[in-house]
């Protein structure tokens, strides 16, 4: 998966050599929500994102590009006085549960002339879940003991499609509304209710029961996007 990565990366790189223009970049806020397999093994989830794009049109109709989105699916804080034997005094254990997306993208417009442009996309690339820890004794006070709890790498495909809304100044940039379908191979991760720790066992132990199952989103954005070079 990490070979894969790099060479995404590396790819998307050639058209810098040979062009300097009808490049863009866009900030985009997104929001999913689990539907078939997922929906079945995990139950009802969200998977917030907020993402950065870089896009290079050419051909009038085709886009190409990356994505790169981060979004915490879930979150959850303890307190507890069992953490450290012979330790009484009360600490926080933060968990997050993360999700990083790295997406190539293409996308065909269709423009006729009108105000909002109608376009299709598909997008090919990976998912990164992964859950971090932090202790504290107090909420804002230095960390104790912080690590990764767990984590896992899965290809990712979207597709579906949305419109364009120029801004006033159309040679500036434009609004974007789009709605995909997202879906992966199977991948475990946690939720925030998939941890346990067993202060009996040993000096204590963590319990992880992690959700085994592909990733089925539909998935809504919104975004802006500006011309550049």
């Amino acid at each position: 998966m990490k070979s894969f990565v790099i060479t995404f990366f590396l790819f998307l790189t050639i058209p810098v050599i040979g062009f300097g223009q009808y490049w863009n970049f866009g900030f985009h806020g997104n929001a999913a929500w689990s539907v078939g397999e997922l929906k079945e093994n995990a139950g009802s989830l969200v998977f917030p994102e907020f993402g950065f794009s870089m896009g290079y049109r050419f051909l009038s109709p085709l886009e190409v590009g990356i994505n790169i989105g981060y979004g915490l699916h879930g979150t959850k804080l303890e307190k507890r006085n069992d953490l450290y034997p012979g330790y009484t005094d009360e600490m926080r254990i933060r968990r997050n549960n993360n999700l990083v997306s790295l997406m190539s993208y293409l996308r065909y417009y269709l423009e006729k002339g009108q105000k909002v442009h109608p376009f299709f996309e598909a997008q090919i690339g990976a998912n990164h879940f992964y859950t971090r820890y932090i202790i504290r004794e107090f909420q804002f006070g230095e960390p104790i003991e912080e690590g990764r709890d767990y984590s896992d790498w899965v290809m990712s495909y979207r597709f579906g499609g949305g419109i364009k809304m120029p801004f006033k100044n159309p040679e500036s940039g434009h609004w974007e509304l789009k709605l995909l379908y997202h879906d992966t191979g199977s991948v475990e991760f946690l939720r925030k209710q998939d941890t346990q720790y067993r202060p009996d066992l040993g000096d204590g132990q963590f319990i992880y029961t992690p959700v085994r199952s592909t990733i089925n989103l539909l998935h809504a954005g919104i975004g802006v996007v500006f011309y550049g070079w």
